[in-house]
């Protein structure tokens, strides 16, 4: 698992899905159950992860356990 440990000021969706190991799409499927719904940007609207609510994706990856407290399996991408 390719989990990166370092947290940034704030990331965008598809950056967190990234630090989660997890593609864009079934990252999107998750939010809401499994992962925390994004912040967004005062100005644009846009979808941002701060700090903390990257820690808490992180914390879900690792524990299998999503923020509505059921667990979550994820599957190790395939190497070809």
């Amino acid at each position: 698992m390719s989990v990166l440990n370092e947290t940034k000021a704030v990331v965008s969706v598809a950056e967190m899905a990234r630090m989660c190991g997890l593609s864009r799409s079934r990252f999107y499927q998750l939010i809401g159950t499994a992962f925390p719904k994004p912040e967004r940007q005062p100005d644009t609207g846009r979808p941002i992860y701060t700090e903390e609510l990257q820690q808490v994706c992180l914390e879900v990856r690792r524990r299998n356990c999503g923020v509505d407290g059921k667990p979550v399996l994820f599957y190790a991408k395939q190497h070809s």
